[in-house]
């Protein structure tokens, strides 16, 4: 038997119109069978067994009940304290991996602030602490047209014995709640253990699952906080080139000033040159405005800050654009209960925008998490004609960097949302995802960030990121974005943002692990690039393929959740490619690490033949192989000298390599004119023509510069 260590089980949580799907590995009540029902409520005889949470009115109503005499009904004051005011009921036994059900009638009146009327499945641990909740449709017109049917469904985590199906009023004014029903679908079904028998993987060349992948990328947001030249360029602009991500997602803000857009086309026209970087746009804080004149006027100077950086400062990698972050509107998501606002914003930049002959796309919904995608499916309903793209975010706050299931659940949630796009014949964006969020306030301070960081588990994130973006990748999606490139700098004692690839604390621009793991995505599952369709026959193994539109060079990443190594063969079929492909290999208990964010080197070449490869990786791993890369390196870096500086420093400069393959130089120092190349030599990393050496030997040290080219190859020393 396997070791059941990993057996974690993935949280499901469909939306209404995915409630019939079916992931990869489970096993659903069959389709020919009735699930158990754990319970049924139509109130026709009281709250029974409902415990009641909250200042508020709970009572049975006889009047306009969905069905029988009666339903359950909450009023919420005006003047009452917000308290997620609710009727609860318990159930039990749960194991992890059991899956449930949740179907109820809902209608609503009066409802003014906060999230609405709506419901939650939750799962609690043998200490009665939450381990999970899944969330019906949430927003403030839930039942406010009249009675609406709300679905949940959702998967017993690790750790759960018991569950509870909340009913809830987060908002003043009355919600009817009727006809509840809790069902039990499934139960886990374990995965075949195929041992040391070689896996079989297939990519079908003659099944496209997306014939214009955009890319792996990132959110930024560097751009709005100052930065010295000498980070730019050793820190950020170099580790940006190196990982070159082809996809971006940037925030901005309507009332910047001249200077801060002018700094952000900077950003903007760096990412153009430096890496081809196609560049998603949305506004923090959007300016709360009238219908009318006023939303017109709002727009206008919208799109006027895109023109500015479009056609003035010539930032054309700028293609898409939404209104606001999340459909936030004053708090966080408040327009995911005013979608007709959300529409009619997006309607006035789109006159704007057509009128201006501007090409930049307009996205819908840019809703998180994946419970407020419904939104995205009203837009593809109401405002399809003014929508150039769809998209949402998500963080894994319900499934562990552990979990081998998360992968075909997330994949089903993709292929929900391409479809929809496709279904309009649009492309889907997953602009923002991570792993679990923190957000406690310790010592005063929020805490924003990644919960994994700085423990442990830590190189686990990048397995669940390369989860993500082969889900991604097999469902279709044209973009996604993690959050983020690097953190926050430490500006707020009551707030920090810290989920960066690398750290931005006073001077510690240190590197993550997952760096060394996420990065191998931007860099090789670049834009444009074709997916194709790939088959494997071990679910603890999973595969993406792409090939690359500019080089006709192709990547696949490999990553086993298999305990034990893992033999496999990959057919390129009727390809009969002969092809050397370089791997790269991240491996959580064996993180590579490097002081200056310099990616790990290959660690070998797997040749292919006619088509086939063969090779084996081993435990919980993520690997690479790709033919996007060559094998000359730069030339020798000419005219290095050194002078020391009034105040003690020595400047070492160096001439220019040629810029068409160059990404990066190294520099190193010795104490005689023979300087080993090695890391515990090497003083920085940089993309320009000079460093200074801010601690240089008393004595006079040599200085040698290495040119390192966009395939990783570094040249001779000179």
């Amino acid at each position: 038997m396997r070791n059941p260590r990993y057996l974690v089980p993935a949280l499901m949580l469909l939306l209404g119109a995915c409630a019939g799907l079916m992931t990869e590995g489970q096993c659903q009540i069959a389709e020919t069978e009735e699930a158990p029902v754990i319970f049924e409520a139509s109130f026709n005889d009281g709250l029974g067994d409902w415990n009641q949470h909250g200042e508020a009115e709970f009572a049975v109503d006889t009047a306009g009940p969905h069905s029988g005499k009666a339903c359950a009904r909450i009023t919420v004051a005006p003047g009452t304290q917000l308290s997620y005011q609710q009727l609860n009921r318990s159930f039990q036994p749960v194991k992890p991996g059991d899956e449930f059900r949740v179907t109820l009638w809902i209608r609503a009146e009066g409802i003014t602030e906060s999230t609405g009327a709506y419901a939650a499945l939750q799962f609690l641990d043998a200490g009665g602490k939450r381990a999970g909740i899944f969330h019906s449709k949430i927003g403030l017109d839930v039942g406010r047209a009249g009675w609406e049917q709300l679905v949940i469904e959702g998967k017993a985590p690790e750790g759960a014995v018991s569950g509870q199906v909340d009913l809830i009023l987060h908002a003043l004014g009355t919600a009817w709640f009727d006809d509840v029903r809790l069902e039990k679908t499934g139960e886990l079904e374990p995965w075949p253990d195929l041992g040391a028998a070689e896996r079989q993987i297939t990519i079908h060349t003659d099944t496209i699952v997306n014939p214009r992948f955009g890319g792996v990328g990132f959110h930024v947001f560097h751009h709005q906080f100052p930065t010295s030249q000498t980070v730019l360029e050793t820190v950020v602009a170099k580790r940006w080139r190196e990982i070159n991500p082809s996809f971006a997602r940037l925030n901005d803000r309507y009332d910047w000033d001249k200077a801060q857009w002018d700094e952000t086309a900077s950003h903007l026209l760096r990412m153009k040159r430096d890496t081809g970087t196609e560049v998603y746009m949305t506004t923090w804080g959007p300016k709360d405005t009238e219908e009318g004149e006023e939303r017109v006027a709002y727009a206008k100077q919208v799109v006027d800050n895109l023109e500015y950086l479009v056609r003035t400062k010539g930032a054309t990698n700028v293609k898409y654009y939404c209104v606001t972050n999340e459909l936030s509107l004053g708090s966080w998501g408040k327009l995911g209960g005013k979608l007709p606002k959300f529409k009619d914003y997006h309607q006035c930049l789109y006159d704007e925008i057509q009128a201006r002959g501007l090409d930049v796309k307009l996205l819908a919904t840019d809703a998180a998490p994946v419970q407020r995608w419904h939104t995205i499916e009203w837009a593809t309903k109401h405002m399809d004609e003014i929508t150039g793209v769809y998209g949402g975010h998500d963080y894994f706050n319900n499934a562990p960097p552990e979990d081998e299931r998360f992968y075909p659940w997330f994949l089903e949630k993709l292929k929900w949302g391409v479809g929809l796009a496709r279904a309009k014949g649009k492309d889907f964006i997953l602009g923002e995802f991570g792993c679990k969020q923190d957000g406690r306030v310790v010592d005063g301070q929020k805490q924003d960030r990644c919960v994994y960081f700085e423990t442990p588990r830590e190189p686990l994130v990048a397995l669940q990121l390369a989860d993500a973006v082969i889900a991604g990748l097999n469902a279709g999606v044209y973009s996604l974005c993690n959050w983020t490139f690097m953190d926050f700098p430490d500006y707020s004692k009551t707030y920090m943002n810290k989920w960066g690839m690398f750290r931005r604390s006073g001077e510690d621009y240190s590197t993550r692990a997952h760096y060394y793991g996420y990065g191998l995505l931007t860099r090789f599952f670049r834009g444009p690039s074709t997916v194709f369709k790939v088959d494997c026959d071990d679910p603890y193994v999973r595969v993406a393929a792409v090939q690359h539109h500019e080089s006709d060079t192709w990547s696949i990443v490999v990553l086993s959740r298999y305990e034990g190594e893992v033999p496999f063969s990959v057919d390129l079929v009727d390809s009969g490619l002969n092809a050397d492909f370089r791997k790269y290999v991240y491996d959580p208990a064996d993180v590579p690490f490097h002081p200056f964010g310099d990616m790990q080197e290959p660690s070998a070449t797997v040749s292919m033949r006619e088509g086939r490869l063969t090779d084996r990786v081993g435990t919980m791993t993520l690997t690479v192989y790709t033919t996007a890369y060559d094998n000359e390196p730069p030339g020798s870096v000419q005219g290095v000298a050194a002078t020391r500086t009034d105040d003690g420093k020595m400047r070492v400069q160096w001439e220019a390599g040629p810029a068409t393959d160059l990404c990066y130089y190294r520099v190193y120092r010795g104490a005689g004119p023979d300087v080993e190349l090695i890391v515990a030599n090497q003083i920085g990393s940089t993309v320009a023509t000079h460093f200074v050496d801010e601690n240089p030997d008393p004595q006079a040290p040599a200085y040698v510069v290495v040119a390192v080219d966009r395939s990783g190859n570094a040249g001779p020393q000179r």
